[in-house]
Order: C-alpha cells, then sequence, then structure tokens
C-alpha cells in the first residue's frame, strides 16, 4: 500500500509539473513582447500598399493599445484592422517564439479604372477600390458608367481579366447608349462594336478568330469599325 501510494504521489507530482510547464510556457508566449515586425505579400510585384505603410498601421495599433504584448485576441485585432484598409482583400497575422509579428497580406486586384466624377478602381470581385498613390494598374479604362451600371459590365470586365490576349489588347470600354458598350483596342485605330454585355463567349471568341484571320492577311489597317452586336456573326466596316 505505501509503496503504491508513494508512486502514485510521484505519477501526480510529475503530471502536475508537466501541466505547470506548459502552463508557464504559453504564459510567457502570451505575455511576451514584439521585438520585430515582418510584412509578406502573396503578389509583391504590384504593390498598392507599401510594406512601410502596413509597419506603420501595426505600430500604430500597439501605441494606441498601450503595450505591445501578444496573445490570440490580439492577432485577431491586427487581422481585422488589416482587413479595413481599402488596399488589403484579406490577412493573416501570427506570432513566433523569438516575439516577431508576421502580417501575411492579399492585395485586391483592380480590373477597370471608372472615370465617373473622380477615378477609381473596380476590384475582382466588382467593388469600388481607390487609386493608389504606389502604384498604377495597367487595366481597361471605362467610360460612360454610373455606379448602377458596374454590375452590368462587371462579367466583360472579368472575361477581359481572365484572356492573356483580351487583357493586352483592350484599352477603353464605353458606354454609348442604354446596354450598348463599345471597345477601344490596342495599336489599332478601328473601335470595337461590342452591343450588349451577352453572348460573352461567343462574341470573344468571334472576335478574336476575326482578329487572328485578319492579321494573318494584314487587313487590319483597312477597318474603321468591327461590329459583334450580332452574336453570330462579325460585320466590318471598310475606312
Amino acid at each position: 500500500m505505501k509503496i503504491f501510494n508513494l508512486h502514485s504521489m510521484r505519477l501526480i507530482l510529475i503530471v502536475g509539473a508537466l501541466f505547470f510547464l506548459v502552463g508557464f510556457a504559453n504564459h510567457r508566449q502570451k505575455s511576451k513582447p514584439i521585438t520585430s515586425l515582418q510584412v509578406e505579400f502573396t503578389d509583391a510585384s504590384k504593390l498598392f500598399i507599401t510594406e512601410v505603410e502596413i509597419e506603420q498601421i501595426l505600430k500604430d495599433m500597439m501605441v494606441a493599445n498601450g503595450d505591445s504584448l501578444m496573445d490570440e485576441k490580439r492577432l485577431a485585432s491586427v487581422e481585422n484592422t488589416l482587413d479595413a484598409n481599402e488596399m488589403i482583400k484579406s490577412s493573416e497575422a501570427y506570432y513566433s517564439l523569438d516575439g516577431k509579428l508576421s502580417a501575411k497580406i492579399i492585395q485586391r486586384e483592380p480590373i477597370a479604372r471608372i472615370k465617373d466624377k473622380d477615378f477609381y478602381y473596380l476590384d475582382s470581385e466588382g467593388h469600388p477600390m481607390p487609386l493608389s498613390k504606389n502604384y498604377s494598374s495597367r487595366v481597361p479604362m471605362v467610360y460612360g458608367v454610373r455606379p448602377k451600371d458596374l454590375k452590368e459590365v462587371y462579367p466583360l470586365l472579368m472575361k477581359i481579366q481572365g484572356d492573356d490576349f483580351f487583357k493586352k489588347h483592350i484599352i477603353a470600354i464605353r458606354k454609348e447608349s442604354k446596354n450598348h458598350y463599345v471597345l477601344s483596342v490596342r495599336d489599332r485605330e478601328f473601335l470595337v462594336n461590342f452591343g450588349q454585355i451577352s453572348y460573352l463567349d461567343k462574341k470573344l471568341t468571334n472576335y478574336k478568330v476575326f482578329y487572328s484571320k485578319a492579321l494573318e492577311y494584314n487587313k487590319l489597317d483597312d477597318y474603321k469599325r468591327i461590329d459583334l452586336q450580332f452574336g453570330n456573326q462579325v460585320v466590318c466596316t471598310i475606312k
């Protein structure tokens, strides 16, 4: 009985010591101050917001909170603050045992520059996005649309964004009248009468086939207007 009690007491002491050490380690980790910052972009080739700007957001947040201690609630607060920035789509914050606070940033992706009273972007989720002082995105200009028209033109912009040829080729979209759009293309004098935002795949495929054939026969400079609005055919107007 005494031997059993002795072994039991040793086991209890060992388990208790383990819990104490784990709890102490967690406490030290949670109360450990931030010693450095690190910012990581998923796409660093187009920086609409810079590493320095994000670091300043984090520093301002720590000053506002009155300390620089790390814990899980603070990480969630960091992510919420970063996600509220108009240039950021989403963020992930985490910290390491050496006290480094890291922020992984996914930026918003512009697909068009809209000309209304002022200029602004439309992003890949169909939401308005302000211009950046750090980087100007090479996307089509869109004229003659009001905020309520953005949902209408958005599917066409996404088709352009998802196709390497059209992303380089189409430089502007203008709404000329109700449900009627005209496209301007790079390095060519003709306009493309697109008509309504409908039958997108058919119209764009027809245009790509026409363009390839006309380029092959050196005929692209002969036209002043290319009409796609009839869907099943491409109608060309000679200069």
